[in-house]
């Protein structure tokens, strides 16, 4: 992947069976390759947060991110306290993307762009449009209505953002 020209590369927790000892192990890999270490999370969950950024991942991915304070759980499971001389360069350079996968997230999207340390976003169209009542019609008006939104507000953060693709 690293003679393919990506940035980074993700390890799924989400929707894999993978265990933490064996994210540690892929990290390492992706790591070592040169290329910028994210793990997807299965949720917004403290505990997991901290495992894989112990492990060594460089960011995660963080799913059903609806609202600030969710956001606001993300980045400070990530952040370590101001330890310089222990894993001080995780609040410099620590990543944290958040998924938009229910209207929820997208009527809120602004304010979740705005909380400090939140560094873009990746849109979840199959949730999305689930929650929209539209399940994998992804030319329903209403699920563009909210891709155009989404779009929108994401060029106006000045952001990184993406879709998921299957």
């Amino acid at each position: 992947m690293s003679r393919a020209g990506f940035d980074w590369l993700a390890v799924d927790l989400e929707h894999s069976v993978i265990t933490i000892r064996e994210a540690e192990e892929l990290i390492r890999i992706v790591a070592l390759s040169g290329i910028c270490p994210l793990v997807r999370l299965s949720a917004n969950d403290p505990v997991q947060i901290k495992r894989v950024m112990d492990a060594g991942a460089h960011g995660v991915i963080v799913p059903m991110v609806n609202s600030v304070s969710d956001a606001e759980k993300a980045v400070k499971a990530v952040r370590y306290p101001a330890f310089e001389s222990y894993r001080g360069w995780v609040n410099q350079e620590s990543v944290v993307v958040v998924q938009v996968e229910h209207i929820e997230s997208v009527n809120n999207l602004e304010a979740i762009l705005a909380v400090d340390a939140i560094d873009g976003f990746i849109v979840g169209p199959y949730d999305l449009s689930g929650s929209l009542g539209v399940p994998g019609q992804f030319d329903h008006p209403s699920m563009a209505k909210a891709m155009d939104r989404i779009k929108s507000v994401g060029t106006d953060s000045g952001k990184v953002f993406g879709i998921h693709v299957i």
